[in-house]
């Protein structure tokens, strides 16, 4: 998200001159399920999918977003990823991402198919250079930004709800003559290249269209050279490493050594022409990617100088590196993770060709660190191994909606596991770390983080998965309703009883706006009717009503018995949760029990719980919650015999085997998602079993 002072943090933990400390072993040596972790890292991707066709993969609380990407171009710039925990769609990590990813594919092509990942890198792939191939209508323009990081980052929300009424999206940056941008032009130019590597046996005409892009947009970063522009989030310090990584990947492609002449015109103008060197102690991120040139220029040419090149840095990270007391290689604060995977990754790469053990070992014990071997003994990737990040700073994850129609907060628990996402990681000086969505230094997730973090898993199955496989796709972690009230009493008495209630929609397959919601409160006036009075000696009054809400008079349920309601709507859009406080108030009858009341039942005046008894409707059509005198659905109950047994659980197999429509299915979706599937099935055998 916000990267404006990560230049800054790198000088200062540059200037810090670290002492390299004696590193700390937490745990016994162990190995670990690296498939599981390398396939979970994947994953993570498709949680920032942004498109059209968001959520036609496996995470299904995704769904379309961002769908007018372009317009105001007059382009259709929708597809690729967002940025991090964020939704702009920004050139240079982009660009990284993408060819990163396809690198790690390019060297560990056989991890990936034998564990069966590479349907889901592939498509990945294709996701990014379909929008790259968007974004270049023209051999002199390149649309490279979408969105605005100033007031993207304003908003708080699933990127389904983020549309232009509430921030605005435009087409920010591309690259032309007048305003080149040869760092994202060269880098996406390797990207493009390595699709047309890994795709050509797949599709092809579709790989020959991406060379045809890499070569011409590769022309248009070298021919008018200058530096893109982020609004100041990914402030880019040079662009000799993205033409070169570029031409690299080309030279790869073509084998035309007229890129190799490029290469060699490019180093020099860095200073690292003839004879000349050079140390290299960063790694291969966002803004250098001389660390990948290097390492694939000693494989590709052999040449004994960019060799020196690939060793000197890989050293230095394995003897010199900044350490912390826990054995972590840390080179800068701002998501220090992403850095030390990506050097492993390097690591990985050149053992291929150098066979030294102590790359292998290097990358491994990093690798460990990110995975539990920690004084924390806690894995830094969501959703893998112990004492995971549960707050990683991710609008997506997070699901909720903070101002309005939302009214949620982002510290509130996070509706999903952003199973994956590799977190900026811990502090230098005590490897601690928080699990606070606020820390985004720490917790925050971007694609660049993974992307490298991916590569070195990729190399760590190959080397280390043996017979190892993923564990199942995790599905939907929700365990609550989608549409509910949960309420309490803020004052009771024989004049007045005051309730506060929110209404929610916690819609989650995927998150979406509603329109027409309502609630209805229940109240039984049969004590004010024994005393001789009646509807009319009861108020009611709305204190407070939230998003647009509003509050109808006592309506007639059962005039008989002396039941009415309340009706509190929100006509407009409602996502999150809205609040209404109203009162019912007897002030010249004083003989007011709000005790009998069917909606007054288990609501308690020291918490908020749902209510199962305040019915929700959509359209006054009721989605959640009873009525007076309604049959009460026991959750569990599938055949409705009103226990819960092995017969419930007979009958939930037939359903889903197909065998058996005719089943309760509110008491059968157990989990609250608006389905009934195998998730409900395993909650059941608990619950039978007392485990749940």
């Amino acid at each position: 998200m916000k990267k404006l002072l990560a230049t800054l943090v790198t000088v200062f933990m540059i200037c810090m001159q670290i002492t390299p400390v004696q590193a700390a072993k937490s745990t016994e040596d162990k190995n670990y399920n690296y498939v599981d972790a390398f396939s979970k890292s994947i994953l993570f991707y498709e949680a920032n999918w942004c498109g059209p066709d968001a959520g036609n993969n496996r995470l299904k609380w995704r769904g379309p977003c961002h769908e007018d990407d372009g317009k105001d171009v007059g382009l259709d710039l929708t597809g690729g990823f967002h940025d991090a925990g964020d939704h702009v769609k920004f050139g240079l990590p982009q660009a990284y991402a993408a060819s990163t990813l396809g690198w790690a594919y390019y060297e560990f092509k056989d991890s990936f198919v034998k564990k069966g990942q590479d349907k889901y890198m592939l498509n990945i792939l294709k996701h990014f250079t379909d929008y790259f191939l968007k974004c270049y209508p023209n051999k002199t323009t390149f649309y490279y930004q979408c969105g605005d990081g100033t007031t993207d980052h304003s908003y708080w929300g699933p990127p389904e709800l983020q549309t232009l009424d509430i921030t605005t999206r435009p087409t920010l940056y591309a690259a032309t003559p007048d305003k080149p941008a040869s760092d994202v032009c060269g880098s996406t130019a390797a990207a493009l290249a390595l699709m047309y590597i890994n795709y050509k046996d797949v599709d092809a005409e579709y790989a020959n269209k991406c060379l045809t892009a890499a070569k011409d947009l590769y022309d248009f970063g070298k021919t008018y050279k200058g530096l893109s522009e982020s609004g100041g989030f990914y402030g880019s310090t040079g662009y000799l490493d993205d033409l070169s990584w570029g031409a690299v990947w080309l030279y790869a492609a073509t084998n035309d050594n007229s890129y190799m002449t490029d290469i060699d015109s490019f180093l020099t103008a860095k200073g690292i022409g003839g004879d000349n060197s050079y140390s290299n102690h960063w790694t291969h991120c966002w803004d250098d990617v001389f660390g990948g040139v290097f390492v694939k220029l000693a494989q590709l040419t052999n040449n004994p100088k960019y060799k020196a090149i690939a060793e000197e840095n890989l050293n230095y990270w394995i003897k010199d590196a900044p350490t912390t007391p826990g054995g972590l290689k840390y080179i800068a604060s701002w998501g220090t993770l992403r850095y030390t995977a990506a050097e492993c990754m390097l690591a990985l790469v050149y053992y291929k060709t150098s066979k030294n053990e102590e790359y292998l070992n290097f990358a491994k014990s990093q690798i460990d660190y990110m995975l539990g071997s920690n004084p924390r003994n806690s894995s830094y990737e969501v959703g893998f191994g112990n004492n995971y990040p549960k707050n990683p700073h991710h609008r997506a994850a997070s699901g909720r909606m903070e101002g309005a129609p939302g009214y949620e907060k982002k510290t509130d628990p996070e509706k999903h596991l952003l199973y994956g996402a590799l977190v900026g990681g811990p502090d230098g000086t005590s490897d601690d770390y928080s699990d606070d969505v606020n820390q985004y230094v720490n917790s925050e997730v971007a694609i660049d983080y993974n992307a490298g973090f991916v590569g070195a898993l990729a190399g760590m199955s190959n080397y280390y998965g043996g017979d190892n496989l993923p564990e199942d796709v995790p599905g939907i972690e929700a365990n609550s309703p989608q549409y509910y009230v949960d309420a309490n009493i803020m004052k009771e008495s024989n004049e007045e009883c005051t309730i506060q209630a929110f209404i929610h929609n916690a819609s989650l397959l995927p998150p979406h706006y509603e329109k027409g919601m309502s609630f209805r409160y229940y109240v039984d006036l049969s004590e004010l009717y024994k005393k001789g009075y009646t509807v009319n000696d009861v108020g009611v009054r709305a204190n407070y009503a939230a998003g647009g809400g509003t509050l109808s008079g006592f309506i007639p349920y059962d005039e008989a018995k002396h039941i009415y309601y309340v009706e509190a709507s929100w006509p407009g859009q409602l996502y999150g949760k809205a609040e209404m406080q109203f009162a019912i108030t007897a002030y010249n009858a004083k003989c007011l029990d709000a005790s009998n009341d069917f909606s007054r039942q288990n609501l308690k005046s020291d918490s908020t719980n749902i209510s199962e008894n305040i019915p929700v409707y959509k359209n006054g059509v009721k989605i959640f919650g009873n009525e007076p005198g309604s049959v009460e659905v026991k959750t569990g109950d599938v055949n409705g015999d009103n226990t819960v047994d092995g017969r419930d659980l007979m009958e939930l197999r037939k359903y889903l085997a197909g065998n058996n429509p005719n089943i309760n299915l509110k008491a059968a979706d157990l989990n609250g998602d608006g389905i009934v599937n195998g998730r409900d099935l395993v909650i059941l055998i608990k619950l039978i079993s007392g485990k749940q």
